[in-house]
């Protein structure tokens, strides 16, 4: 059933079959998201994201660098492209900001973060259902987003994960659980 629905919710974002999945919060899809993104770039310590981000988001991704020897830094949302700089695992942005509706630039944006070997993560809990959104057109290597908003899930309903294509190999879940487990019966 992850795969099932995560397949649906692809159509809502640019994603294709195989590439979203459902379940858990949007918190513990944050944590994989970023970790996961982390790894993938173990010679790089920053995680990149802006003052508009969620603020569940920003604690997370706190968390974690703690945790893991990484740096959060926190730039305003028009400061986000000029922060980019070589030491950038990860960038870890909300397309649209809750507070404002101001939207950034994926394309763009995923663009300056793989011109510098950087991974772009985008949270899509104010876009999905309310505005179009083409994550494999702009090349976004990760996503996460809520089900409660526009999706209309209702509280306590799940959150999902988009992993591109490229990376879906190479990735590994840092909190798999019994769902998330490759043999979860051995």
């Amino acid at each position: 059933q992850p795969r099932k629905v995560g397949d649906r919710v692809a159509r809502l974002i640019g994603a294709g079959p195989g590439q979203v999945v459902m379940g858990d919060t949007l918190s513990i899809k944050v944590f994989q998201a970023v970790s996961a993104a982390r790894a993938l770039r173990p010679d790089r310590r920053v995680i990149l994201s802006d003052s508009g981000n969620f603020p569940s988001d920003l604690y997370v991704a706190e968390g974690l660098a703690r945790a893991v020897d990484a740096e959060l830094r926190v730039v305003a949302p028009e400061e986000v492209e000029a922060a980019i700089g070589d030491d950038l695992a990860v960038l870890m942005i909300t397309e649209v900001d809750y507070r404002t509706g101001r939207r950034h630039d994926m394309a763009a944006i995923t663009r300056a973060a793989h011109a510098i070997g950087a991974l772009a993560l985008w949270d899509l809990s104010h876009s999905v259902g309310a505005v179009e959104v083409d994550l494999n057109g702009c090349n976004a290597d990760l996503a996460v987003g809520c089900g409660y908003k526009y999706l209309n899930g209702g509280p306590g309903s799940p959150a999902f994960l988009f992993v591109a294509r490229r990376h879906q190999e190479g990735i590994a879940n840092p909190l798999s659980g019994w769902m998330g487990h490759a043999a979860p019966f051995d």
